[in-house]
């Protein structure tokens, strides 16, 4: 059990040093779609956690990926 624990603990520990090293962030949380201000298609909102902070970014809402996304990408970079 304290095996699995250490093993579980180093793993963690390395993904949130990969998080803090890549510069990128991972998602944690989507809105579902809204009417965004300025435009005639609905968005969703994304929240990222890259290591040290949450970062949010904005996509324009498509249910089939054609102009646009049905969700959040698993991976980004802030401020793009």
């Amino acid at each position: 059990m304290q095996r699995a624990l250490v093993t579980i603990s180093c793993f963690l520990m390395l993904a949130w040093l990969g998080l803090v090293a890549s510069e990128r962030g991972v998602v944690v949380w989507q809105s579902t779609p809204f009417k965004a201000k300025g435009h005639s298609r609905p968005a969703i909102r994304c929240t990222y956690f890259d290591g040290t902070s949450l970062f949010e970014r904005g996509f324009l809402y498509s249910p089939q990926n054609r102009l646009g996304s049905s969700r959040c990408p698993i991976i980004a970079r802030p401020g793009l």
